[in-house]
Parts: structure tokens; C-alpha cells; sequence
């Protein structure tokens, strides 16, 4: 065993698998093949002539080569190989040199699920996906709410960056541009709440003042000081939200909320769609004047986590020093270390 398998296993931290992710977001599926990889699968995505997400295993049960590569004919996605055609379901459907299909020739297909702009997909056991459903993102396509974002992998397990969204408190310190000045002393106590499968928290901030950027996009005087509230949630393994509201002459609160979906690639390498929503200011000038900022800071995280992952590679785990902070960081990783070891006993 390597050094990388044994640390893994010994953290128990590669990822859960009876869960949903998104492979994909709406716009990227169409009538020409995708090629995704998750949960260390390759997987194909495409739509059938009535519009609907299709996922398949992206591997010809012929050999070994991509259905990804091949091409889309009604219903049917054909390898670009052997020629095989495969419906919807995976099920062999042609084999253009010979009139009968061999009994069994199919390839694995998964329950998708595409809402709120995403495509969610179940690559573990079948069976279970119709007894859980993918959470909802109503923010990312309702009136109201202004969104921009990205996407990328970063090179380190799913569970570091459960942990990282968990604790904003290192904001304040990666990047002191991006940070809300309450964050530069003690912060008050989270409040976490905990269930089986999910994780919440919620802070309440003194008034005080918003960073530059922030009250520009909110176009409110700098100097002024202002209630906010912090709350996050671990809603599943593949998805992160939180939210950062301030509250104006007690009216409603202008809110950025944040969605992270994350879909582990392999053990060490994890998809991040990132999307930050807003419910003021709707101008696209000031989407093009955040994203920037925000891009910069989720790069230098993506960044940290890699390095947390290379040294966790190289030197193993060890015992780590926690503070209060880290209370809903914790519970996260308790919640998903128990699913781990809950699949792998059955």
C-alpha cells in the first residue's frame, strides 16, 4: 500500500458515494456528447431528442474506448469504435456487423436529476437515489437573484473543502482585501445546529462597517457601521451554502449567497462549481466588478487546499490543534467520515 492509500484510509476521508452531485450545469448538456469524470468513474452526459439529461459510463462495453468520442443519434448515443448503440437506459440497442445483440452488452446508466440550472447525477447504488433527492438551489434561477460564478478542480480531497467553507474566520487572514472588517477580532460564538446527515450554523455581528468593495456594490457610505449575519450549511456531500447578509435601517437584508458544489473527481481531486448570488443591485457592471474579486480569492484558497493535500500525501495525517471556530468545521467531517465507513461496511 502507498503512502497516499494508507493516509486515506487511515483519515477515512475519500468521499461518500450514495449521494447526488452535479457533473454538469444545464447549459453544458446538449445533443453532443460530454465527457465528465466523478467519484473515479468516466462518465457521459448528453440529451435525448425530448430534452432530457441522459448519464451513462463513458466506456464502451465493445472495449475500451470513450462513448464520448462518439456521436448522438436520436435517442441513442453510438461508440465512435465498435459502432454499439446505447439507449437512454445503457442498454445495447445495435451492433451494426451482425443482426442480433450479444445477451448482457450494456453499459451502467444513472439517475439524473437536472434543477435549478444543475445537473445532478447518482453514481452510486441505484436503488437508493428515488428515496433521496437532490437539495434545492431556487436562488440560481429565481427573480430576484443576480448570480455570476466559475468552475474548476482542485487537487485535494472533497472533505478539505467542506472544512474550509465551514470557518470563515481565515478569511480575514488569506485575504485581507475580500474580508468583512468583523472579522479582524474575536468573533461572537456559532451557533451550530447538527443532524444526522447536515450540519447549520448562524453568527450575529455588532454594527460595524463593510469593507470598500462591499458597500460600493450595495452603493452605501463606507464609514457607516451596519448589522450583519453570518450562516452556512453542509447540506449534503456535494453541496456547501452560506450567506453574509447586512441589514439597512432595519428593512430587509441585502444578501450574497454562496453555493458551492463539489464533486469528487477521485480522492485527491475535486470539482468546485462555485456561483455567488446576490438580491440587490442587479446591474451586470456590478457582477463584472465582483467576479474578479471573488475569483482572486477562491484561487488562493483553491491554492491552500492543494498544498493541505500535498503535505497529508507526503507526511500522513496527525492530530491537529481545533478551536471554537472550528465547531461546524468538525461536525462536517464527523458526518462524512460516518458516511464513508458506513458504505464501505455494506
Amino acid at each position: 500500500m502507498s503512502r497516499t492509500s494508507a493516509s486515506i484510509r487511515r483519515r477515512g476521508t475519500a468521499y461518500p458515494v450514495n449521494t447526488w452531485y452535479v457533473i454538469a450545469t444545464k447549459d453544458e448538456v446538449s445533443r453532443q456528447p460530454l465527457s465528465r469524470r466523478a467519484l473515479d468513474t468516466p462518465v457521459v452526459l448528453y440529451r435525448s431528442q425530448d430534452g432530457h439529461a441522459v448519464a451513462l459510463e463513458d466506456r464502451d462495453a465493445h472495449r475500451p474506448y470513450p462513448l464520448s468520442l462518439g456521436r448522438v443519434e436520436g435517442d441513442t448515443i453510438v461508440s465512435g469504435y465498435s459502432g454499439f448503440a446505447y439507449a437512454p437506459d445503457g442498454v445495447c440497442v445495435h451492433v451494426p456487423t451482425q443482426s442480433h445483440v450479444p445477451i448482457g452488452a450494456r453499459v451502467r446508466a444513472f439517475p439524473v436529476v437536472e434543477q435549478d440550472g444543475l445537473v445532478w447525477v447518482w453514481l452510486g447504488a441505484a436503488p437508493l437515489a428515488s428515496t433521496r433527492n437532490p437539495p434545492r438551489t431556487p436562488w440560481l434561477s429565481e427573480d430576484g437573484w443576480t448570480t455570476f460564478g466559475a468552475e474548476w478542480d482542485t487537487e485535494a480531497n472533497v472533505l478539505l473543502l467542506h472544512e474550509n467553507f465551514a470557518d470563515i474566520t481565515h478569511v480575514a487572514v488569506v485575504d485581507p482585501f475580500i474580508a468583512p472588517p468583523v472579522l479582524a477580532g474575536e468573533p461572537p460564538a456559532l451557533e451550530v445546529e447538527v443532524s444526522e446527515t447536515a450540519v447549520s450554523f448562524s453568527r450575529d455581528y455588532p454594527p460595524a462597517r463593510l469593507t470598500g468593495w462591499h458597500a460600493d456594490a450595495l452603493g452605501l457610505p463606507p464609514n457607516t457601521e451596519y448589522a450583519q449575519r453570518e450562516e452556512g450549511a453542509f447540506i449534503s456531500p456535494g453541496l456547501w451554502v452560506d450567506a453574509w447578509h447586512v441589514y439597512v435601517n432595519g428593512g430587509s437584508p441585502h444578501t450574497f449567497r454562496f453555493t458551492h458544489a463539489v464533486t469528487p473527481v477521485s480522492a485527491r481531486q475535486t470539482r468546485h462549481l462555485w456561483r455567488v448570488s446576490r438580491n440587490f443591485a442587479p446591474e451586470p457592471a456590478v457582477s463584472d466588478k465582483l467576479l474578479p474579486i471573488f475569483a482572486a480569492y477562491y484561487r488562493r484558497v483553491q491554492q491552500i487546499l492543494e498544498t493541505m493535500q500535498r503535505v497529508i500525501d507526503v507526511d500522513g495525517p496527525r492530530d491537529e490543534v481545533s478551536v471554537n471556530s472550528d465547531a461546524a468545521a468538525l461536525q462536517v467531517r464527523r458526518i462524512v467520515n460516518r458516511l464513508i465507513t458506513e458504505e464501505r461496511m455494506t
